[in-house]
């Protein structure tokens, strides 16, 4: 069997030139990995032998295509870095390192050097740690074992002069930040402005030391969330394309065996685009957690900075400047190169259907992710209003898969499914007066139900909406939300104030329920969110509550006031942030995650009148917050 040494040799020796990578490039589909200068002189003569195919050129290795290749080394120039190959090569380099003594190779020899002298800053074989007891120069030097040294925190920063090696280092040019021997000061500096003694210098290096620590740890944290910024994204492009493979092999159970090659055509783009994009990730993560071990070895030092001759500290922290300078200035570049791509799986209609002529399974691509949304000073721009024929007292609102809105009518007793665009797909008629709406998953969704109390969940097949299980509650709903595996229902309680939150799985079987003294079921709505509580509004009492549904215990009033006027409405936005919808005020304020009042953010609007049910979610590409408002849904988006 080959040893751990024999096959990180073998990983580092270009397929090409047969010796160890010179940065090393990794082709972007095939990810075969070759020296720069050997697969640029390679694409070269490749293209220019096939320029009547098209540019094109094939992997020396595997034979893959690769095409419209003009400008190669432009082409090669962009080929992504092999990080994990550069790092195998600087650990063979490690292995291989082995220490000589200075004062031998001085005279032209090596031996393996056993010993340290912090007072000459040389390392010492035996025979000249001998010499160095008995020197009458050096006789009083405390030698101690180089392996002992090596695991210890000692600086190891030479104090003599590279110009003349016999003269300590006694002076410090601030002018060329440098420090030299009192030759080099009269001979090199004398016309220098500022040069110090480094005893003085060295005096006084708390504040430095500190300045110092304050950079060293703020960029450690930037670093830090970097790199837990690149380790999601990492996450959530598995997820992302795990959630992409499940729909594909779904819809593949629906249709016929012609399908199959082009489900494997997609699914190996799929894999492809998601490698290729987590090799770059990886390349930035490599970067990041270099810097960051930097970080961490200089912060060490700092920290133990009263363990040091001062002079030694000093002039580590000179070097350590300049070091942090040039690492802000590489990790500003990584940050400012870095964007955040989300796969995007778009499935065919023709597929969805089943149509004999579809061309394509569908299309994997990597799409740049939006910035982040600055939810609490953003403002709401009305972009659509969807008017519901037939309707004239819309209750709530969802959206199925983000792309159809469902809303209810407690006056026509109907649900209503709507395309983007407010066209309508198709209804359903209620035996009951409808309240709440309830997204579930793979486009089935549940409806609170008043006069009689009961729960309905549909689902959506073709646009065509479908009866599937009633929830018997025994009295009113109201509220509705679904919270990880479970449906959780607002219903009146019996006998005076509060309101009882059932709970059932998502194939509708009752699973517990939970029992509140404050406020009135009557009209009030409630919002769930992992990780987050339950939120429930009081409309008489114009007052927001919440209620951890893992801890026993009474709900905590968020919010009471004059500018609560009747809240029936409630939805959380991505970021936790709360929206109330004050039916009698026409006014939608928001607070943000902990329940603090930000701001009316919707107030004085003529389209708003008497406003019922609210939500924010996904809506085709982007965020937006719905709202219902006598017999129309209006959509508005985030952004001036």
């Amino acid at each position: 069997m080959a040893s751990k040494s024999q096959q990180v040799n073998e990983l580092i020796i270009c397929p090409i030139c047969f010796e160890v990578y010179r940065e090393p490039k990794s082709l972007p589909n095939c990810l075969h990995t070759f020296c720069k200068s050997c697969i640029k002189t390679y694409s070269v003569t490749a293209v220019n032998k096939n320029s009547n195919f098209n540019n094109t050129f094939e992997c020396p290795v595997c034979r893959a295509c690769y095409h419209d290749v003009i400008d190669c080394n432009k082409w090669v120039e962009n080929l992504p870095n092999n990080y994990l190959i550069v790092s195998l090569i600087d650990q063979g380099k490690m292995e291989k390192k082995e220490l000589y003594c200075d004062s031998c190779i001085r005279l032209e020899t090596s031996q393996p050097a056993v010993s340290w002298c912090p007072e000459c800053c040389d390392k010492l074989c035996e025979n000249c740690v001998k010499f160095h007891h008995t020197n009458r120069f050096t006789m009083e030097h405390q030698v101690c074992n180089l392996e002992e040294r090596e695991q210890t925190d000692k600086l190891e920063v030479d104090l003599f002069c590279k110009q003349h090696a016999s003269k300590r280092l006694e002076v410090y040019c601030f002018d060329h930040e440098e420090p030299c021997c009192l030759m080099c000061a009269t001979v090199s500096h004398r016309k220098c402005d500022k040069v110090s003694s480094l005893e003085d210098c060295s005096q006084s290096l708390g504040a430095d030391v500190t300045r110092m620590l304050g950079k060293l740890e703020e960029l450690q944290k930037t670093c830090v969330s970097e790199i837990e910024r690149v380790t999601d994204d990492k996450k959530s492009l598995k997820d992302e394309s795990t959630e992409i493979e499940k729909k594909v092999k779904t819809i593949r159970e629906e249709i016929i065996q012609v399908l199959m090659e082009k489900e494997r055509s997609f699914l190996e783009s799929l894999k492809k685009t998601e490698e290729n994009e987590s090799f770059r990730l990886q390349g930035m993560l490599d970067e990041l957690l270099t810097v960051q071990k930097t970080m961490e070895d200089n912060i060490k030092i700092l920290k133990n900075s009263d363990e040091f001759p001062k002079v030694a500290l000093f002039l580590e922290l000179k070097q350590m400047e300049k070091r942090v300078s040039e690492i802000y200035t590489q990790t500003n570049k990584l940050m400012k190169s870095y964007h955040t791509s989300v796969l995007d799986g778009r499935i065919d209609d023709t597929v969805k259907t089943f149509h004999s002529c579809f061309k394509t399974f569908g299309e994997i691509r990597l799409r740049e992710k939006k910035p982040l949304i600055d939810y609490l000073s953003t403002k709401l721009v009305l972009e659509r209003s969807l008017v519901v024929e037939g309707s004239s007292c819309l209750t709530d609102v969802d959206v199925l898969d983000d792309d159809i809105i469902v809303t209810t009518c407690q006056n026509s007793r109907m649900v209503y499914l709507l395309d983007m665009t407010g066209k309508l797909l198709s209804s359903f008629t209620l035996k009951g007066n409808p309240w709440g709406i309830a997204a579930i998953q793979n486009k089935t969704f549940c409806v609170a139900l008043r006069c009689p109390g009961i729960a309905v969940i549909f689902k959506v097949k073709d646009v065509s909406i479908t009866f599937w299980k009633e929830l018997n509650t025994s009295s009113n709903s109201w509220g509705i939300c679904t919270e990880k595996q479970r449906i959780i229902l607002s219903t009146e309680k019996q006998g005076g104030a509060g309101q009882v939150f059932r709970f059932y799985d998502l194939e509708g079987n009752s699973c517990g329920e939970r029992e509140v003294n404050v406020g009135n079921s009557g009209c009030g709505a409630i919002n769930a969110t992992p990780g987050q509580p339950l939120l429930f509004t009081h409309h008489d009492g114009n007052s927001l509550f919440s209620l951890d549904l893992n801890v026993a215990g009474s709900a905590t009033k968020l919010h009471e006031g004059k500018n609560m006027k009747y809240p029936i409405g409630v939805t959380r936005d991505p970021n936790g942030n709360i929206y109330v919808v004050c039916y009698f005020s026409h006014k939608v304020l928001q607070f943000n995650k902990n329940g603090n009042f930000i701001r009316e953010i919707i107030r004085k609007d003529l389209a708003v009148q008497l406003p019922i049910g609210i939500r924010v979610k996904r809506l085709g590409d982007d965020i937006k917050l719905m709202l219902t408002t006598k017999g129309k849904v209006l959509v508005y988006r985030f952004g001036d």
